[in-house]
């Protein structure tokens, strides 16, 4: 069920996936600062905690609380390379495909969606399964986290392409959904 309200949120109801930005999600308001990634801004909400950074590539990453204030909160990062690196939309969403398996141990069922705001081209999928979370460490193996979730973006920018990725408990993902839609639609451009 949860599955099914996800998918439905990021196309923002059962019509046409490429609806206008204003009627995805309109009953959720979006609050806080804006922030600069790349030559684009995004409004990210007050509720997200804003953590040191682990890399150069990473644009941004925050810390989100977890429901009701008990148990384990999700992880949002944005990366931003530059122009002509970090690949296509296609080539990182199968990559997010690649990270989340179903209970049988195959790719878990994907929902991908794809629309425009601000004139930018905007790839979306959501994942439910379990996270095989890839530490960056050589001869480190994945962490795998049952009942989890993904919500990754790709904001196609002729200045380098900028990538979501919001990983956390399954329930977590699916209540913010609508929120992280904001976030990407929040797109402007300039630092400003």
């Amino acid at each position: 069920m949860l599955r099914a309200m996800a998918a439905m949120l990021i196309a923002g109801g059962v019509g046409s996936v490429a609806a206008r930005p204003a009627d995805r999600d309109a009953d959720v308001p979006l609050y806080g600062p804006s922030f600069p990634v790349g030559d684009l801004k995004f409004t990210i909400p007050s509720k997200w905690r804003i953590e040191m950074v682990e890399s150069p590539a990473r644009g941004g990453q925050w810390r989100v609380p977890p429901l009701h204030g008990e148990g384990e909160g999700g992880e949002v990062v944005v990366f931003y390379f530059g122009p002509g690196i970090g690949g296509t939309a296609k080539e990182n969403i199968e990559e997010w495909i690649g990270t989340m398996f179903n209970a049988e141990g195959n790719p878990a069922a994907a929902e991908v969606k794809h629309h425009v705001t601000g004139g930018l081209k905007i790839s979306q999928v959501v994942l439910f399964g379990t996270y095989n979370q890839v530490v960056s460490l050589p001869g480190v193996p994945p962490e795998t986290k049952a009942n989890y979730g993904l919500l990754g973006a790709v904001i196609e920018n002729p200045q380098g392409n900028i990538y979501w990725r919001f990983t956390g408990p399954e329930a977590l993902i699916t209540a913010n959904l609508p929120l992280f839609n904001k976030v990407i639609d929040s797109v402007l451009p300039g630092r400003g």
